[in-house]
């Protein structure tokens, strides 16, 4: 995401702390795509992440779950360590703690609760796949356990994409659907993040961000500018990784570009019939 946020900021220009206007809520373009039913509040969610600021992707949708008073958990299995961002610092704990700090910030601004760290290896992951003290194990067993105490409606995390081809996010993405796929037909809804085609290049950074045709998106969560106001709010958080333009602009010009008033999402698994 550091980088995302880096190259908006050099193509807006800003320097300054702007105050963008708020923007309204526009339908997509393409009719194709289906719509949520926004009538019923959403189920419980367990959003799975690599890094904190991971969950911007989704933070709208998160937003909106706790203001209608669904549980929210949010999960991040590295503690972003070997990501200073924008911060300066030298990786290591003491970046670690900053960044944790940021995502309790953010969490706080999204109405969810206190925020789970496994504290894995950033950049890590994927390392010794078959030893049986691998972090990809131990990222396993911990997916698998927490399900079971946290008994989601429905789980969110990146596809097997990763976004833009991160290797952290491509193995948490690959250690969920392992741990979901396994389970019976009482598991949860697996909802991959989606970016769907056509909407790659119209924000500075996401030129080589993933997408989906647009006839594979399942889920168009759709929020309320309350809910956007708790994603700027929560974007705000990650001073570390984005410079101050581009925690301004960014929320912005996603929900003017990309959402437009709905987070997407591509349904992993086949679905057992899940009211949204």
């Amino acid at each position: 995401m550091a980088a995302l946020a880096a190259a908006t900021a050099a193509a807006t220009g800003v320097s300054a702390q702007p105050t963008p206007p708020p923007l309204p809520d526009r339908p997509l373009p393409d009719a194709d795509v289906p719509v949520a039913r926004p009538a019923q509040p959403l189920p419980s969610i367990l959003a799975i992440l690599a890094h904190p600021d991971d969950e911007i992707t989704i933070a709208p949708v998160l937003a909106r779950a706790a203001r209608e008073g669904s549980e929210v958990t949010l999960v991040f299995a590295t503690s972003g360590d070997a990501g200073p961002g924008v911060s300066g610092m030298e990786p290591g704990e003491k970046l670690a703690a900053l960044r944790e700090y940021e995502a309790r910030c953010s969490a706080f601004a999204l109405g969810v609760g206190e925020p789970i760290f496994w504290q894995l290896g950033d950049g890590q992951l994927s390392t010794m796949a078959r030893a049986p003290d691998s972090p990809a194990r131990d990222l396993a067993e911990r997916i698998a356990s927490i399900i079971a105490i946290q008994q989601p409606g429905v789980i969110m995390t990146w596809g097997p994409d990763g976004g833009y081809g991160h290797a952290d996010h491509r193995m948490v993405s690959n250690a969920v659907t392992q741990v979901v796929q396994a389970m019976g037909h009482d598991r949860p809804d697996l909802l991959y993040a989606a970016l769907p085609s056509g909407e790659e290049t119209t924000i500075p950074g996401f030129e080589n961000w993933a997408t989906v045709d647009p006839s594979l998106v399942t889920d168009r969560l759709r929020y309320e500018m309350a809910d956007l106001d708790a994603a700027r709010a929560a974007i705000d958080c990650h001073a570390s990784q984005f410079p101050e333009s581009a925690r301004t602009m960014l929320p912005y010009l996603l929900h003017r570009n990309i959402w437009r008033g709905s987070v997407f999402f591509r349904l992993a698994l086949p679905r057992f019939e899940l009211a949204h």
